[in-house]
């Protein structure tokens, strides 16, 4: 058996495939970037029946449901209330300045996280949800 020797490539095939290779890599880095930023930035929208069910808690959650008629407790700044979704009830615990359409019997969406040890909803912020239609304050003539 004679031995052949493999043909060289010339110097134009050589720079379109490190080229190639160059841009491959180059989109294969973005899109590894792209995937890491956006699972740091995910926030899971969940009901009261769809957290208590959940095996491992991601970090920050978004708490969606119906503010209970009597639950909510202020002091300080402190904000105490449960949320349902007429199956189950949540226990949310909130520091701030309410939402100015916060009402109880009102939906509302929490964004926090969940302490399952605790049984309490820590939410950081809160975003008061509204129907989709504007009335305009009843004038008195």
């Amino acid at each position: 058996m004679a031995f052949v020797e493999p043909k060289k490539m010339s110097p134009k095939a050589k720079q379109r495939t490190i080229r190639l290779v160059l841009i491959l890599s180059l989109i294969a880095g973005i899109c590894l970037f792209l995937v890491g930023a956006l699972r740091e930035n995910i926030v899971y929208f969940k009901t009261p029946s769809e957290l208590l069910v959940l095996a491992n808690q991601p970090k920050k959650l978004r708490l969606g449901g119906l503010v209970v008629k009597d639950t909510l407790h202020s002091k300080n700044s402190q904000h105490h209330f449960m949320v349902t979704d007429q199956k189950t009830t949540i226990h949310v615990m909130y520091s701030g300045r309410l939402p100015d359409l916060f009402r109880e019997n009102q939906g509302i969406v929490a964004i926090g996280n969940y302490d399952s040890s605790k049984k309490i909803f820590n939410a950081n912020q809160l975003l008061a949800k509204h129907d989709q239609y504007y009335r305009p304050p009843k004038t008195t003539e």
